[in-house]
């Protein structure tokens, strides 16, 4: 009775220790016909991967992979795609940064060699020189262990030399890998590890700051890292200028002076506590929605998804920034206004995208339209009042002056008063807008996001 019942018991464990066994082999094979790639600069969430199966350094549409990188920057990609180089593609306004409080305004792309498994500055720029990762590391002077692991959740010394430098080097990588100048890009991490080993020889923290560059003066420079909304406003005032026509028009001022003080907001003589939620400000039923904070500026939506810029210095009286033709020569902008002068009630954006060629054409192409060739130079224009300003003048063609999204004007004549990598501030003189500052964004992604949060 007794063995008989060892047997049934024996019959009953029996299939179930070969379903567990079949179970197991399955999950085995699953695994082994995938493999996990991390994307990091610091761990880069909500990244688009494409498999360069024809090495052509680009993400062709056609090797995207359906999945985007989780909130550790990983992927996992089919085995037989490991062969192949990995593209990781950072979109402005869509991708996030861990290292970052706000969302990534500048959209560029990583890249590593086939059966990498961190895709990083450093896979970059060693998959563009055609070096293996050691030999990267040996003339850059970094710590090859450091740079061949996750050296954002790793806090040995070597680890944070290699995420500041990467930190400093992912806002100098174009939109897409092919179009770097490799030879530019390693004079400049050249400059930035001499920097780093500066701040190294004088005990400062690497984990505490940020290096930035300079366009102005052509150098880097250390800054302490923003890690929040707070140290950024905390015991500062600032001036918040207004970009819709008509908040103005429904009798706001075009500044406002807001202060932070002990947990208060102060603001046209209002007094309220206030409260952070990642980047978002709150306090009574009003928000702001910080885009951008850095040393220049911060760049926020309010709650009914006005933009607006705050600086500790009026925009407006800053000092013309001289500019010349090198300035737009070759490159693209989209250029973003309120142009609803009529109707107070709602903002009306409008976005245009302007490409300057080398010479005197630039196409003017207002957002869901078709383009037009219109001319452009920079050139001293002077006002009815006498008044003479450095301006980018770009004259319409006659057959083209009397579109509604660029109200019927004749010409844009853009003065640069304030001028950042993210977005600038310009006069539009040819405007009779009641705000005629305008913004000019230099990229796509960074740009449409603007524009359809301001439209909303």
């Amino acid at each position: 009775m007794n063995n008989n019942k060892r047997l049934r018991t024996a019959i009953l464990i029996f299939p179930l220790f070969v379903i567990g066994c079949d179970g197991g082999s399955s999950s085995t094979a699953v695994s082994q016909e995938t493999k996990t790639i991390t994307v990091i600069d610091g761990y880069l969430y909500n990244a688009t991967v494409c498999i360069d199966r024809n090495k052509n350094k680009r993400c062709d549409l056609n090797e995207e992979i359906a999945q985007r990188t989780n909130e550790l920057g990983q992927v996992k990609i089919e085995l037989a795609d490991a062969q192949y180089p990995i593209i990781a593609k950072a979109i402005a306004g869509i991708t996030t940064d861990s290292d970052k409080v706000t969302p990534l305004t500048q959209s560029y792309e990583l890249i590593a060699s086939a059966n990498a498994n961190y895709v990083t500055p450093f896979s970059t720029l060693a998959h563009l020189d055609n070096l293996s990762l050691q030999e990267l590391a040996e003339k850059i002077g970094v710590d090859y262990a450091a740079i061949s692991r996750d050296y954002v959740s790793d806090k040995q010394h070597e680890s944070q030399v290699a995420h500041l430098l990467a930190r400093t080097i992912t806002p100098l990588l174009e939109e897409q890998a092919i179009d770097n100048d490799s030879s530019s890009l390693n004079e400049r991490v050249g400059e930035i590890r001499t920097l780093i080993h500066q701040k190294e020889n004088a005990g400062i923290d690497l984990s505490a700051i940020d290096i930035s560059y300079d366009t102005h003066s052509g150098v880097f420079y250390s800054k302490p890292k923003v890690t929040s909304v707070e140290s950024r406003i905390s015991e500062q005032a600032f001036i918040y200028t207004i970009f819709s026509n008509h908040y103005i028009a429904n009798g706001h001022n075009y500044d406002e002076i807001i202060s932070f003080n002990d947990g208060t907001i102060s603001y046209l003589g209002n007094q309220e506590l206030y409260r952070l939620d990642g980047n978002a400000l709150l306090y009574g039923n009003k928000s702001f929605t910080f885009l951008i904070m850095n040393d220049d500026y911060l760049f926020s939506f309010s709650e009914d998804n006005n933009p607006g810029i705050w600086t500790q210095g009026s925009t407006p009286s800053r000092p013309a920034v001289q500019i010349e033709d090198d300035f737009v020569a070759g490159k693209t902008f989209y250029h973003l206004r309120d142009i609803n002068t009529s109707d107070v009630t709602t903002p009306l954006p409008k976005l245009t995208k302007l490409a300057f060629d080398n010479k005197d054409t630039v196409v003017v192409t207002p957002e869901g339209e078709s383009g037009f060739t219109a001319s452009w130079q920079v050139k001293d224009w002077t006002n009815h009042n006498d008044e003479t300003f450095r301006t980018i003048y770009i004259e319409f063609p006659e057959d083209q002056q009397n579109r509604a999204s660029l109200k019927n004007e004749k010409s844009m004549i853009l003065e640069m008063i304030f001028v950042s990598n993210e977005v600038s501030v310009a006069i539009n003189h040819s405007s009779i807008a009641l705000v005629n500052d305008n913004l000019v964004i230099n990229d796509a992604n960074f740009a449409r996001l603007i524009y359809r949060k301001w439209l909303n």
